[in-house]
This record gives C-alpha cells, structure tokens and sequence, in this order.
C-alpha cells in the first residue's frame, strides 16, 4: 500500500520513469525489450487493463514465454496517443479505505485504435506473430440473436460487412477478414478467445464467424473449422473507470 506522504510528479509515466519511482510502486519485474507481440486483444478498456492485462504482466514475470499484448479498438477509448506516450506503460490502483496500491503494467506493447479504418486492426490480426486473439467487445458486439447464439445476418454492420468486406466495421466481419487474411498469406492457426460475461461465449463467437464465414463464400469456413479455436471462458470482473482523482494518485 502506497505512502501518501511523498510528492506525487506531473511526469509522464515512461520507462525512463519507472527507476525513479516510489519502491512501494511495484513495477514489471522482467525485460520489456524482450516481449514480442503474440496476444491481440479486441476491447482495451478499464476492464482488460486491471484484468488480462495485469494477469500476463504476472507470467511474463515468472517467464512463461515472451508473448507481449497488442490492444486494438475498434469502438472509443482512442488509446492510441495516451498509451503511445508512455510506451505501453499505464498504473493499476487498488483503492481500500484510505490506502491506494500502484502498480505498472507493463505487458501492453502497444494500442491500435481502428474507430474509422479497419486497416490496422486487420494488419494485426492477421501477422504471424499473433498466436491468440482475446476480447472483451460487449455482449452487443458478437451481433447475434441473444435467443439462439445465431449470426444477426439483419444487423447494420453485418449487412455492411458482408457487402464490404475488405472495410468491416463488425466483430465478426474484422475477425472474418482477418482470418482470410491468415489463410491466404501463411496459414498458421490461431485461438480466438471471447472473455465476455456470456454463457458458452466461445460457442457463440464460433457461430457467428463461421456464419459470416459461410456468407463470404470460398474456402475461408473450412479453413476456420480446421484451424481456429474458440474456448469457452467464464469470467466475472468489475473495473471503475478511470476519474481525474485517479490520474491525480
């Protein structure tokens, strides 16, 4: 827990900073030029930052592997410029009562925001250098049918994206094109991992990509039923967003 006593610096946080900070900040404890990127995650907000983020800063450090996070949005916050500036760097701050525990993450590489250009996000998804793809996107962002699991093929960004797939605007569609991407370029398999707070999510995610997939046409669904995994996970977090007395800490 911090001491409240000493000054607090207007610096942005950098790695520059991290040696200079209070010994009670507790902060990456491994090579943060080692990592490489190998996890994409879809939804960097207040929920992945004190979450999955926090949880692959604790197995980078006790070195299971050198996997780094790659966040892309697709929806607001733009992160880009905020995490940009602090090379990834970003403080998680447990409150309790009057106490406040800081701790640097360190495991995000780096944010792609994609609000107005699917381009970057597909780039991404699509290197072969990402293993995994993890998401926390909102139940609404599966754009299915709540009742059965199925694809919404009614959706406005499904019709959009199934008219236009080479700029999608869906979770479903960017992951679709992403895939076919994939296939075309170097065929490795990938997992794509729903962290969503919805029953049997990884059933759901399949559905509504192999779906898409199928509208697509060509190779792609068989090429997604061969190669891409969709565990289940179940997951059950809470992260206040981020206030100005926050930042202030």
């Amino acid at each position: 827990m911090g001491d409240r006593s000493q000054p607090v610096s207007a610096e942005t946080l950098s790695p520059a900073l991290l040696d200079r900070l209070p010994s009670e900040v507790r902060k990456p404890a491994y090579d943060r030029s080692a990592l490489k990127p190998g996890i994409a995650h879809i939804g960097v907000g207040a929920f992945h930052r004190c979450h999955q983020a926090e949880y692959t800063d604790d197995l980078l450090a006790k070195d299971f592997g050198r996997w780094g996070l790659v966040g892309i949005n697709i929806r607001p916050p733009l992160l880009t410029d905020t995490l940009g500036r602090q090379d990834g760097l970003y403080t998680r701050l447990i409150r309790q009562n009057d106490e406040v525990e800081a701790r640097i993450i360190g495991s995000i590489m780096r944010v792609v925001d994609s609000q107005e250009n699917a381009a970057p996000a597909l780039e991404m998804l699509a290197s072969p250098d990402i293993e995994m793809v993890t998401m926390t996107v909102t139940e609404k962002g599966y754009c299915h049918i709540p009742s059965n699991g199925a694809l919404d093929l009614d959706h406005p960004d499904i019709v959009h994206d199934l008219a236009n797939p080479e700029t999608p605007r869906s979770v479903p569609g960017i992951l679709a094109r992403a895939l076919e991407r994939r296939m075309a370029s170097h065929g490795r398999p990938v997992t794509l991992l729903s962290c969503d707070n919805i029953p049997t999510n990884g059933i759901i995610l399949g559905n509504v990509v192999r779906t898409f997939a199928e509208r697509r046409g060509g190779r792609l669904a068989d090429w997604i039923e061969a190669n891409v995994a969709f565990p289940s996970a179940m997951v059950d977090r809470i992260a206040p967003a981020t206030t100005e007395a926050d930042i202030d800490t």
